[in-house]
Formats: structure tokens, sequence, C-alpha cells
């Protein structure tokens, strides 16, 4: 199955906010009737997106990325031509002075008087390859000729929840002070979200989640990297997740997936790597 991009509200939670999944194990939704008491510490991208600097958190495979993009979309319609945007994915960054303090949008920024919005993704993985990539980014900033403009700079900065740095939240919050930084994660998927996926690969939505439920696998459901094993695991069983009689078969196809996907966003350096786990 291509890569399938699904119109899903997404949630945000703030650290000391808390995540219901009362839906039978989906997000509680919300927008719905009692939704707010269910779920009363989340909101949508667009409550979030003004804020001056933001760091986004979430599991491997959530949907934060995706997410990235969406806020810079928005971004883009609501700054119009008063603002510039400057997107780097540090899962590529070799030298953060040469990738982005060097870069071109963020030199003329720093020497005119408009507002940048600068979307640093992947920041987890930038890590692998980078180590001292967040003393790196919060040394650099601190110097005072980034210090005078930093009214004018919009971070917004996706991480794993379990990897993000003690010195960047401690770092970012020094050089905004800590009431113009946010930190929030990502929900996971609501019951009418897994249904509009199914919808749009085709299958009875009902079918699906009533699949979902009597296999239990609601947690996989609720994750879009997981959700996608799902739906290709039902298109391939025609309407079912596993056929006992070819249970054996089911599972290295399914984990030869699994693998697949963990490398793409785990972010595997090498091909030795690669062999490595796909041989285990």
């Amino acid at each position: 199955m291509s890569k399938q991009i699904y119109s899903w509200k997404r949630f945000w939670c703030p650290q000391s906010g808390s995540i219901n999944l009362a839906d039978g194990g989906y997000l509680y939704d919300p927008d719905v009737e009692w939704g707010k008491v269910y779920n009363p510490d989340l909101v949508a991208l667009e409550a979030i997106a003004n804020i001056p600097c933001l760091v986004l958190l979430g599991e491997p495979g959530i949907g934060k990325s995706q997410e990235l993009k969406n806020i810079k979309l928005f971004t883009e319609k609501k700054i119009a031509n008063t603002s510039q945007i400057l997107e780097l994915n540090l899962r590529a960054c070799a030298n953060l002075k040469d990738d982005l303090f060097k870069d071109e949008t963020f030199t003329d920024w720093l020497g005119d008087t408009y507002h940048l919005y600068l979307f640093l993704d992947s920041f987890d993985e930038g890590l692998l390859s980078v180590p001292t990539l967040a003393t790196g980014l919060i040394d650099e900033l601190k110097k005072q000729k980034y210090q005078n403009h930093i009214n004018r700079l919009h971070l917004r900065l996706a991480c794993r929840t379990f990897v993000f740095p003690e010195i960047l939240d401690k770092g970012l919050k020094d050089l905004w002070q800590e009431d113009c930084v946010e930190i929030y994660e990502l929900a996971p998927l609501r019951r009418v979200d897994v249904r509009e996926a199914a919808k749009v690969e085709r299958f009875s939505p009902d079918d699906f989640l009533k699949e979902i439920g009597h296999k239990d696998v609601v947690p996989l459901a609720i994750k879009p990297i997981t959700l996608e094993f799902l739906l290709n695991t039902y298109r391939r069983h025609h309407g079912q997740f596993f056929q006992i009689k070819n249970f054996t078969n089911s599972i290295l196809r399914d984990v030869s997936f699994c693998v697949r996907k963990l490398i793409q966003v785990v972010g595997v350096q090498t091909e030795k790597e690669v062999s490595m786990l796909s041989n285990a």
C-alpha cells in the first residue's frame, strides 16, 4: 500500500495534562458530546500554532512529522508574505552550523526585521549522527547576535518523547522565557480516524472496526504506523487479520513489514544494520 495521507484531525496534550482512551481503547473524541469532560486537556493544531517556541513530542510512528507539515501549512496561510519559513529535517543533519545557521534564509532573517518560523523535524534522529545537537543548538542561539533577535524567531521542533533531552528543555526556556515555551505530546487516533482510514482504503468501516475489536488489536489501530500494518494485513487476508491455516506465513510477512517500517521510523544508519535487523 502506498503512503496514504488521511484527513485526520489530531489532538495534542500538554506535558501537565492526561490522555483518556475511554472509548474502548481509542482516544475519547474531544469533539463529541462529553468529549471535553473525558479529555479536557487536549487541543487541536490551531490552538497551539502561535506559541513562540513549540516542542512537539510523540512515540515513534505516531504521526509527528505529518503534523509538523500541517502546522507549517497552517503557518504559511497565516503569515502570507510578512514572514519567512525555514524547514530542516535533522535526520540528515551533519553540521548544525552549516545546515542551519549558515543557511541563506536564516542569515537573511538575521540581517532584517521580519519574523522567521523555524521547523526542525526528527530531532531525535539528528542526535544519532550528531550527539551534541542539543547543546550545539542552545549554545549557538545563546550568542548575543541571535539573542537580540530571538523575539522574531518562532521555533517548532519535533522529537520522540523518550529521548527529548532535558538540557534542550531547560535551554529553550532560558532562551525564550518559560512562559513562551510549550511542550505538547501527540495523542493517539480516535475511533472516527480509524473509520476514515478504512473508508479511504475502500473497506467497510463497520466491518474493519469489528475485526479490530474481535482480534483485540485496538492498541495497534490507534497509532498510524501500526494502523497501516493492520490495513495491509486486512487487505491481504481478504477482510481478516490472520487466517489460522496460514498463520506462520502471515506472521513472517507481517514481521517483515514491521521491520521495514521500524527501519524507516527509527532511522537505521547503515546497510550493515539493516542486514542485522533483517537476519535477526
